[in-house]
């Protein structure tokens, strides 16, 4: 008994030892517990935002299949992720949780420095080859990509791995001209950067985000070059001009570097039904890529076949029916009847075309307002109250335009909806109960609240 005492007081000093932080090599030996986080992968490229809104600075984009990590629970449409070391948000529409075990982005690419001497490994984990020992001190180029308790680094121009307690928090993004990368024969090698230039053909407006209402970065002029960065959403190309990135409509430029050639439009064309398919052929056996809704303005290159007319959408062509468009613009705001109204964001609008249709007897609704307590959505004109009358008798109507809504969500571009003072977003497809707020007003029992993605 007191030789087994013995070995296992033994065995316990040799695995506190081996735990410390360096040994007579110089190397760092670490514990793999990781923060409580959720790993998503993104559905499509999305933007990585310093808040929960459209309107703040983008971080990063990320390409489709990128893994960012959660910290918490979707809000308002909007997933908090860890994002170099701080809280950054992305749209939950484009994210679905994943058992992914590949890297995942959480920071910017840059450089960070040792702060004890710790190994250079092949794999971000501790039973893979260690290549050599970086001392204390150390610069090395992170890339932005982490897996567990490790961030990937640049060493000598092969992807490597160090463990990230033991590298600095801060970095440097100054870039440097480096030579391309040499991966692995296990790695995929990344696509070499290039410049891919246009000439614009049009005076055009670079917009933050790819959306007729986001804010103006200023104006691009005719015959002007731009360079492309490869991403296309909906009817915009973002570029880089003037070292400023923003958004133009895609089809008023010319590929004149080594893209790939890209659709030119002839012109606009304008959306005069509700709920609309655009679709990827010119067929209605065809993929349904987006609806669109009431007014929409899009850019197409003058094709017609089988009934259909094109439009150029994420760097495409595609097609809508010609029995829903029209050449003239949409004055979709003397068709609303209200300053409130005629502000809305265009899904917004279709939404009330189609509610006064489906529900005759709602006679006001309201929709932009210049401030609200409790959300940015009718400041920015992207919700609408639809207000019932005798609402203490009619809490079926209410209930009834409540589903309607739930039911046509995803159609209308719905995020959430406040009713009776519950809240059901569309992405998670439940109801929860809403704190108190005070009148009936405020706890939504006299209207029914319908908030809209941005358009």
């Amino acid at each position: 008994m007191k030789l087994a005492s013995l070995l296992s007081r033994m065995t316990l000093a040799w695995i506190v030892a081996t735990a410390m932080i360096v040994t007579t090599l110089g190397f760092a030996v670490v514990n793999t517990a990781q923060a409580a986080t959720t790993p998503y992968a993104t559905t499509g490229q999305l933007n990585v935002r310093t808040g929960p809104s459209t309107s703040v600075e983008i971080l990063m984009t990320l390409k489709k299949g990128d893994i960012v990590l959660a910290t918490g629970g979707v809000s308002n449409q909007w997933l908090p992720i860890t994002f170099n070391g701080k809280t950054a948000y992305v749209f939950a529409q484009y994210v679905t949780k994943t058992t992914s075990k590949n890297p995942a982005i959480t920071g910017l690419p840059g450089k960070r420095v040792t702060n004890v001497n710790v190994n250079l490994r092949t794999k971000p984990d501790l039973k893979s080859d260690i290549i050599k020992v970086l001392k204390q001190g150390v610069t090395v180029e992170v890339t932005g990509r982490t897996s567990g308790d490790f961030t990937e680094v640049k060493e000598s121009n092969t992807l490597r791995w160090l463990y990230t307690e033991y590298l600095s928090v801060n970095q440097d993004k100054t870039p440097d001209i480096t030579p391309p990368i040499v991966t692995p024969p296990d790695k995929p090698t990344p696509t070499p950067d290039t410049k891919n230039l246009a000439t614009t053909t049009h005076l055009l407006t670079l917009r933050k985000a790819a959306s007729a209402v986001s804010d103006s970065l200023g104006n691009v002029p005719a015959n002007s070059k731009v360079e492309l960065t490869g991403l296309h959403t909906d009817a915009y190309s973002q570029v880089s001009y003037n070292q400023k990135k923003g958004w133009i409509l895609t089809g008023y430029f010319a590929v004149t570097g080594n893209a790939a050639a890209l659709p030119i439009a002839t012109g606009k064309i304008y959306i005069t039904g509700t709920g609309v398919n655009m679709r990827s052929a010119a067929d209605v056996e065809s993929a349904k890529v987006a609806v669109m809704g009431f007014g929409a303005e899009l850019v197409t290159t003058g094709v017609k076949k089988n009934s259909y007319q094109s439009v150029i959408w994420g760097g495409k062509i595609r097609w809508v029916h010609t029995d829903y468009v029209q050449t003239k613009p949409i004055n979709t705001a003397a068709n609303l009847g209200s300053t409130s109204l005629n502000r809305l964001e265009r899904y917004g609008k279709s939404a009330v075309m189609e509610i006064r249709e489906a529900f005759p007897q709602i006679v006001t609704i309201g929709g932009w307002r210049a401030s609200s307590d409790y959300s940015t959505d009718h400041p920015n004109g992207r919700a609408i109250d639809i207000m019932l009358p005798n609402y203490k008798q009619n809490k079926a109507l209410g209930d009834k335009i409540a589903n309607w809504v739930i039911k046509n969500g995803n159609r209308l571009h719905v995020t959430y909806l406040i009713w009776y003072q519950r809240n059901y977003t569309i992405s998670k497809g439940k109801w929860t109960n809403m704190a108190n707020r005070g009148s009936d007003t405020q706890n939504h029992k006299n209207h029914v609240h319908v908030s809209f993605y941005p358009s």
